[in-house]
């Protein structure tokens, strides 16, 4: 859905975190062009496979460091017309989820509630010291990606980034404020946000250790703009919109956007 949102036919789309590839299945099944990028080579063959399986073209997928990579697009003047990513929720991870017995009033103990995240770790340094996983250097990792993807990005098109809120340390975190914040450093204007709801994922109030502890059950998608320097022409905006009317017309399409 979002791709076709906020792309057309042959438009080419980048994900620059892009996990097992669901941006460049969604890409093969709509008419994109996708290309991929991904350190974990295990997540690289997944995506692979799935395509096998499921008889999908494949998309380009690089291997590698997304800066290493961004860097080597810029330098060969590769432009996208769309940024569709979900990004590392911090330590996510890397974290042990809240720990300690659950019991309702009245009940034994029923044991341990929860252990370590199940999640497969954002880079190859699972043995890092702890310092080097703080949240400083999550939002400066996170920045050095996003200042390439800015850079790649045709003006006057569209950033989308999934991200989650996380509780850590006894505090919640607004990860979604912080990737505003970071991306509009960066140059990106925050256009609006989408609300996920996680309907895999049961809403609950509990606590451990007798504190409240949040029941997490949604995501936001931040929807950014790399605005244009130079405003379109009326001739320009004109064009744009009967190209985008007979785009409409022939395909059936009703939730393109204009680019302007």
């Amino acid at each position: 859905m979002l791709v076709r949102t906020f792309t057309k036919e042959n438009e080419h789309v980048l994900d620059p975190l892009a996990g097992v590839g669901g941006t460049l299945l969604g890409c093969s099944l709509s008419g994109r062009k996708g290309t991929g990028i991904e350190m974990n080579q295990e997540w690289i063959d997944i995506y692979h496979q799935v395509c096998d399986l499921e008889s999908v073209p494949t998309q380009e997928m690089r291997h590698g460091d997304a800066r290493e990579v961004l860097d080597d697009l810029a330098k060969s003047k590769t432009r996208f017309d769309y940024i569709l990513t979900d990004v590392p929720y911090w330590k996510m991870d890397r974290v042990e989820k809240s720990r300690g017995t659950f019991k309702k009033v009245g009940e034994d103990a029923k044991g341990v509630f929860s252990d370590k995240s199940k999640l497969s770790p954002f880079n190859n340094t699972a043995t890092a010291p702890l310092e080097s996983l703080g949240k400083d250097a999550w939002k400066r990792s996170m920045k050095e990606i996003f200042e390439r993807c800015f850079k790649v990005l045709e003006p006057g098109r569209y950033c989308c980034v999934f991200i989650g809120n996380m509780y850590h340390g006894g505090k919640y975190h607004l990860l979604n404020a912080d990737i505003a914040g970071i991306l509009a450093d960066v140059g990106f204007t925050l256009k609006g946000e989408i609300v996920w709801y996680d309907v895999s994922n049961n809403l609950h109030l509990y606590g451990i250790n007798y504190s409240w502890i949040p029941s997490i059950v949604h995501q936001f998608i931040m929807v950014f703009r790399k605005e244009r320097k130079k405003k379109l022409t009326k001739e320009e905006r004109n064009g744009i919109e009967k190209a985008n009317i007979n785009r409409i017309k022939t395909s059936g399409m009703r939730h393109e956007i204009i680019d302007s």
